[in-house]
């Protein structure tokens, strides 16, 4: 079995926003007193400032992913570590199902995250759910994914068994909760426990398709701080949640699977106080995020006489607030605590300083865009 290399270096780009190119293996590139042999490909380490990523392609290729150092933090480099030996083990030998069909539930849900990593990663390869995991039927049921990612290492981790009954607990019924990696679960729950089973928005017509839409994304926001808070008072340290709007797993979890992690990606970013992500409020983080950084850096550059303005924390609060309220001044007054006035007066000095009035809708899409380009680039 052979890694689809040219889409893991893609999907690489995309999250880390670095270019990495892949090298094959020479001797000068392994580290003093290692032979092709010993390196275990899981493992990085750094080489005249460049980061590499050791993997076996195929069977006795040796290879790897290349980047330049500072594009990583610490956490990064153990993630893409983790998401790079995770693979080449599954690839290379399956999914490692034993020839037992019995398997505890745990053992069950670990083997179908494996699996499910697998799809994810290559989904030219769209295979069947294995029989042995006994899934298909669970799987068939129109249900609400819900990504739970940690940040850091946990001291005292909770265990799938705690977990599991935390969230039946909550849910109201029995829930799918699939281990992705040590801080990663998936959790799948019908959406009738979520809205409903006689919830008679499923029997609307489409003239009411709107207002069901509306709701079921205000459920689905209510339902999601209430798990966070649940959570929090079990979770050690720092986590988030991704949340995207229900769906037929067994026809497209990968896809699911990947738009949620980068529903996590984009809210750390775009949103870095915020811990719940939801899949559709991120359209226009998403589009931004694609943009090469060349390109983005030029916009900047072009759009704004001065960005010094914009580095001061209460004008960065007030354009926050006064664009989730739809630059309505009178709410944003109200919002912030301050006179009417002395929002006008904040408002004119951004105007003053960048030549661009956010009471008008050009100047206001500019800035806005700006903001969101500013953060994607500033982190890097």
């Amino acid at each position: 079995m052979t890694l689809d290399t040219e889409w893991i270096q893609q999907q690489l780009q995309n999250i880390i926003q670095a270019p990495f190119t892949i090298v094959p293996w020479c001797p000068e590139m392994m580290a003093e007193g290692e032979t092709a042999d010993s390196v275990i490909p899981d493992r990085s380490f750094v080489r005249d400032n460049k980061l590499y990523f050791p993997f076996r392609a195929s069977a006795g290729e040796l290879a790897a992913f290349v980047v330049e150092a500072r594009y990583l933090t610490d956490r990064e480099r153990k993630l893409v570590e983790a998401l790079l030996g995770n693979m080449e083990q599954v690839w290379q030998n399956g999914p490692q199902l034993s020839d037992n069909p019995i398997y505890s539930e745990e053992e069950r849900m670990n083997r179908f995250g494996q699996w499910l990593i697998q799809q994810a990663a290559n989904l030219n390869r769209e295979e069947e759910v294995p029989d042995e995991l006994q899934l298909r039927d669970s799987l068939s049921a129109c249900m609400v994914p819900i990504l739970l990612n940690g940040e850091g290492t946990q001291e005292g981790a909770i265990t799938y068994t705690q977990l599991h009954r935390l969230f039946a607990s909550y849910f109201g019924g029995d829930v799918l909760l699939t281990p992705l990696d040590e801080q990663s679960w998936l959790i799948m729950a019908k959406k009738e426990l979520l809205l409903g089973a006689d919830d008679e928005r499923d029997k609307d017509t489409e003239s009411r398709d709107a207002d069901f839409t509306e709701s079921l994304e205000e459920v689905l926001t209510a339902f999601s701080l209430g798990l966070y808070e649940l959570i929090a008072n079990e979770w050690v340290g720092v986590f988030h949640l991704a949340v995207s709007k229900p769906s037929i797993p067994l026809q497209s979890l990968p896809q699911e699977l990947n738009l949620l992690w980068e529903t996590i990606h984009l809210g750390k970013i775009f949103h870095v106080t915020e811990h719940i992500h939801f899949s559709w409020e991120l359209h226009l983080e998403r589009l931004l995020n694609r943009i090469p950084k060349e390109q983005r850096v030029l916009f900047l550059e072009q759009v704004m006489k001065s960005s010094v303005i914009l580095e001061d924390s209460e004008t960065m609060a007030t354009l926050d607030i006064f664009f989730q309220l739809d630059c309505n001044v009178s709410e944003t007054a109200k919002r912030l605590y301050v006179h009417r006035n002395t929002l006008i007066y904040r408002l004119d000095k951004i105007k003053q300083e960048t030549g661009l009035d956010v009471r008008t809708f050009n100047d206001a899409v500019l800035v806005k865009l700006y903001l969101l380009l500013y953060k994607v680039t500033k982190r890097k």
